[in-house]
């Protein structure tokens, strides 16, 4: 952590900067409106984190054999983020640079989740496992228009260190009510209405309509809020930024330190949280014999999580996003080594006070744990500036689309995870009856997914982070640095 003369330091390296009108600081309403483009993707996401559920527990199919067909997909859709990339930062239209990526990236995202959430049935096994991965792709590619642009566009909206938390501030919000109201939506107030409850083909029909025409609704308003700030004297260098050609994207991966520290730390996390939320279904309905209790249970934590972020993005502004991100890092990791303990002791079949000491853990390191994932994203935009220093290049789409790649991949080898865990425990192959006891073997795999990939992403989060260099007062030195070259650029 910074002391108390580095703090002073870098406070007046900002004052002198905004002074100077080189902070091209936001409306917080704008941050607050395009904040709500990541809501929108996670909107969707939150039912393809039930692709592995809905494909084995209502279309009948193979949990390993689905994982497999998931992860074939974004590998061969993972080739075009690059390409998407690179068109990214080469456009630049009277309608900007993001806003077209994001509204053409949500149409097809709504288009083919709804679709997905649709395969009847009674269709032919083979027809299930075509349909479900062509559909499963295509949702992919819109996803990656849409995320890049959520990733790339933070240099352009501010680039004033101070006000960068900010984002993570109304993005955490936004999805800890997202995540814990959906939970709620579907597995409490929804199922229970539907004869086979969460097997009901029908309920995933009218969820998949119900959720994309938020994220549609969503995505407007987030086009709203970058609608000033996507302009070329925003981007990096504005007019004097060097030209990109497609090689430069090797480059920048071989060289941007920062960049490389921070998808380990990303990934990893990506992997645990996406695996666990998932997994979730199981831990409730197969550990804790109830169901609807998990949307009780997202319900209630959140006012945990609205704290945590308030006082996460406070502690942020105050000694920078790296420093902020180890320290509930370091958090939830010890949560989780105490919820490994306390778990198989505490769990029990009804609602007892050894069950509500549990959740009471488990909601406060699933608060610290989803705070610390929303914190990387405007730190890519500290990684965009630093290429800009750097090599002059303004590589805000790559640098998105390098996230989006490796959330697609780490989303799908979630899936892939999970359903060979289950397939290990004896049950790859069979429906999982709700809130019915199972063998030992799957109880295992169960706090494996929860709690295991957690602890192993957060460690491999710490160790990357010592390697990453962009503190809070190396920011202010790459800011100032960027305000020399454009100064100098300009007037000579």
């Amino acid at each position: 952590m910074l002391n108390k003369p580095d703090q002073k330091e870098i406070k007046k390296k900002r004052e002198k900067l905004k002074e100077k009108g080189k902070y091209h600081n936001a409306e917080k309403w704008q941050i607050a409106f395009f904040a709500l483009n990541n809501t929108a993707t996670n909107t969707a996401f939150v039912l393809i984190m039930y692709y592995a559920f809905f494909t084995q527990n209502v279309l009948g199919l193979s949990a390993a054999i689905v994982g497999g067909i998931a992860t074939a997909m974004r590998i061969f859709d993972g080739f075009t983020d690059p390409v998407i990339g690179f068109i990214l930062d080469k456009t630049d239209t009277k309608f900007g640079k993001y806003r077209p990526f994001m509204l053409i990236g949500n149409i097809i995202l709504v288009i083919m989740i709804i679709a997905l959430f649709n395969v009847p049935p009674e269709w032919s096994t083979q027809t299930k496992y075509i349909v479900t991965a062509l559909l499963y792709g295509l949702a992919i590619i819109g996803y990656t228009f849409q995320t890049s642009c959520t990733k790339g566009a933070q240099a352009a909206l501010t680039n004033d260190p101070a006000q960068r938390p900010l984002f993570t501030f109304f993005d955490a919000i936004y999805n800890t009510l997202l995540f814990a109201g959906a939970t709620w939506f579907i597995m409490t107030y929804m199922a229970p209405k539907y004869a086979q409850n969460v097997n009901d083909p029908a309920l995933w029909s009218t969820v998949s309509v119900i959720f994309m025409a938020a994220s549609f609704v969503m995505t407007i308003m987030a086009i709203i809020g970058i609608w000033s700030k996507d302009r070329t004297k925003y981007f990096g260098l504005a007019e004097n930024a060097v030209e990109i050609k497609f090689k430069d994207a090797w480059e920048v991966l071989k060289n941007n330190r920062p960049l490389q520290m921070l998808i380990v730390a990303a990934s990893t996390d990506k992997l645990a949280l996406t695996a666990r939320r998932a997994g979730f279904v199981y831990f409730f309905s197969n550990i804790l014999y109830n169901t609807a209790l998990q949307g009780t249970f997202s319900v209630w934590v959140m006012a945990p999580a609205i704290l945590v972020t308030y006082l996460g993005v406070k502690y942020a502004e105050k000694v920078g996003l790296k420093n902020a991100f180890v320290k509930l890092t370091w958090m939830g990791t010890i949560l989780i080594l105490v919820l490994l303990v306390i778990t198989p002791m505490l769990a029990e079949g009804e609602l007892t006070t050894g069950v509500l000491i549990l959740l009471v853990v488990l909601g406060a390191q699933y608060s610290v744990s989803q705070l610390a994932g929303n914190i990387v994203i405007p730190m890519i935009a500290d990684c965009t500036d630093y290429e800009s220093c750097r090599s002059g290049r303004f590589m805000s789409g790559f640098i998105g689309t390098i996230f989006s790649f490796v959330d697609k991949m780490i989303s799908s080898l979630g899936t892939v995870i999970i359903g060979f865990s289950i397939a290990l425990a004896g049950y790859g192959g069979q429906k999982i009856p709700p809130n019915s006891p199972v063998s030992a073997s799957l109880e295992i795999a169960i706090l494996f997914i929860v709690f295991g990939l957690p602890l192993i992403g957060h460690v491999a989060s710490l160790i990357a982070m010592k390697f990453y260099p962009l503190d809070d007062k190396k920011m202010a030195e790459i800011q100032e640095e960027i305000d020399k070259k454009k100064s100098a650029t300009a007037t000579a």
